[in-house]
C-alpha cells in the first residue's frame, strides 16, 4: 500500500485528484488514532494522511475565531488558545495525538458538550479537497456567516467518506475566570437522578455534568468512593462558583446516603483528564475491548444504566447526563453484541462506537437508520461516485 503525506492543501487536492482519476481506493486520516472507531475500512490502494498540514491559517483572539489546517494536533491547538485564555471545548478522547480534522470527522466530544455543544456548534467554515482534485470552500471566518455552511455540516461526522478536510474555521470561547469541580457520591441511582434533575432546573447551570456507575468510578478515580457518582464542573466568576458550591452542599444535606466532595485545580484537571481519556485507556489496556454508545431521552436514564448490566458483572458506564448519551465499556465483541441487543430491546439507540479492527463486522454496529441512509448514499455518490474514499468507515454502511 502506498502512503501519501501532503505538505500543503494544494498537494492534498492534487493527490486526491490523481487517486480519483486512477480509481485508486484511499484510506484517509490524520494520525489514525481512532481506527477502532467506526466501521471496518475496506482494503485500500493508498493511505493518505493530513498530519503535515499543521499551520494556523488565521487567528483573531478579539473576534473569538481561529482557522487551522486539519493535521494540527488537538493538543497543540489547545495550547495556542490557552496562551490567550481561550479554548475550543470539545474535550475529545485521544486528546494527545488526535488531529483537529480527525476530531471533527468523527464528531468527537466530551463532558463540556453540556454547555458548549459539539463540533456542529463550533465549526463556522471549512476548506475541503475532493476526489475530483478540487478545493471547496464552505462558510467563512464570521460567526454569523451561514453561506455554504451546510457543506461543512455534511463533513462533520462523515468519517472522511466524502472528502478530505484541509482547514477548519472555529468560533472559540473564553476560559471561565474561575472553575470548580464537585462530586456527589450516592448510594443509589435514584438519588443521583434526583440530584441531576434539581441541578438542571436551577438558575446556575454546570459546564459539565457526568453520571457514572461505581465500576467507572473505580477506573477513573480510584480515590473516590466506588458509588454511583454525579461529577460536575461549574464556571464563571468567583461569586458564581461559590454560590454553586453552597447550593450543592444544601442539596447533599437534604438526602441521606449522599456525600459531596470538591477538588482543587490540579486534582480537578486530573479528574477530567481521566474521564476524557477513559476510552483510549480501556482500548490500550485490552485489545479486545469495545465501546457501546447508548442514547435515549433524559427520562429513560435508568434504562441506560440497566443496559450496562450483563455478562455476570456490571460494565463500566459514563453518561453525559445533560444529553442522556452513555458509553458502556465491554471486554470483548461478544459481550458488546449482547449489550447492543439488550439496549435496542429497551428502545434505546445503540451504536458500537469502538471495536477491535478485524472484528467489527461480527456485530451490527449501526442499526438501519431508515430513509435517511439513502440520502446519505446519494451524497456519497455525488462526491465519490466510485466509492473510493474510506469505504466502510461509516459504521459499515458507507
Amino acid at each position: 500500500m502506498d502512503e501519501i503525506v501532503p505538505s500543503s492543501v494544494e498537494e492534498l487536492a492534487a493527490a486526491l485528484g490523481d487517486c480519483g482519476s486512477a480509481r485508486r481506493s484511499v484510506e484517509l486520516g490524520g494520525n489514525f488514532t481512532k481506527r477502532a472507531m467506526g466501521g471496518e475500512i475496506d482494503p485500500a490502494d493508498v493511505t493518505l494522511s493530513t498530519r503535515r498540514l499543521t499551520r494556523v491559517v488565521a487567528y483573531e483572539p478579539k473576534d473569538l475565531t481561529i482557522s487551522v489546517e486539519a493535521g494540527l494536533p488537538f493538543r497543540e491547538l489547545t495550547e495556542i488558545l490557552g496562551a490567550n485564555g481561550q479554548m475550543l471545548p470539545l474535550d475529545p478522547p485521544f486528546f494527545d495525538r488526535a488531529t483537529i480534522g480527525g476530531v471533527v470527522a468523527t464528531n468527537s466530544s466530551g463532558p463540556r458538550r453540556r454547555r458548549y455543544g459539539t463540533a456542529r456548534d463550533m465549526v463556522i467554515g471549512m476548506k475541503a479537497c475532493t476526489l475530483a482534485g478540487k478545493i471547496v470552500q464552505s462558510g467563512g471566518m464570521v460567526v454569523k456567516n451561514v453561506t455554504g455552511l451546510d457543506m461543512a455540516k455534511l463533513m462533520i461526522g462523515s468519517f472522511g467518506t466524502l472528502a478530505a478536510m484541509a482547514s477548519l474555521n472555529f468560533k472559540i470561547f473564553p476560559r471561565p475566570a474561575e472553575a470548580g469541580t464537585f462530586v456527589f457520591s450516592c448510594d443509589s441511582l435514584e438519588k443521583a437522578l434526583d440530584l441531576r434533575r434539581e441541578i438542571l432546573v436551577g438558575v446556575l447551570q454546570p459546564i459539565a455534568i457526568d453520571l457514572m456507575n461505581a465500576e467507572a468510578v473505580r477506573d477513573i478515580a480510584p480515590g473516590l468512593p466506588p458509588k454511583v457518582s454525579l461529577i460536575l464542573e461549574v464556571g464563571g466568576n468567583r461569586a458564581t462558583v461559590k454560590r454553586s458550591e453552597n447550593e450543592f452542599h444544601e442539596l447533599a444535606k437534604k438526602q441521606a446516603g449522599v456525600d459531596l466532595g470538591s477538588f482543587g485545580p490540579d486534582e480537578a484537571a486530573q479528574l477530567w483528564r481521566s474521564i476524557r481519556n477513559l476510552t483510549p485507556a480501556k482500548l490500550a489496556a485490552n485489545s479486545s475491548a469495545a465501546v457501546i454508545r447508548v442514547s435515549g431521552v433524559p427520562t429513560r436514564m435508568g434504562e441506560i444504566f440497566a443496559a450496562a448490566l450483563g455478562g455476570g458483572s456490571t460494565r463500566p458506564l459514563v453518561v453525559r447526563a445533560g444529553a442522556a448519551v452513555g458509553y458502556i465499556y465491554c471486554p470483548d465483541i461478544e459481550e458488546a453484541r449482547d449489550c447492543v441487543i439488550d439496549a435496542r430491546s429497551r428502545g434505546l439507540s445503540a451504536i458500537v462506537e469502538y471495536a477491535p479492527v478485524g472484528e467489527k463486522r461480527q456485530v451490527e454496529q449501526w442499526a438501519e437508520p431508515g430513509p435517511e441512509l439513502q440520502i446519505m448514499r446519494r451524497i456519497k455518490e455525488s462526491l465519490d461516485p466510485d466509492f473510493l474514499l474510506n469505504r466502510g468507515r461509516l459504521f459499515n454502511r458507507i
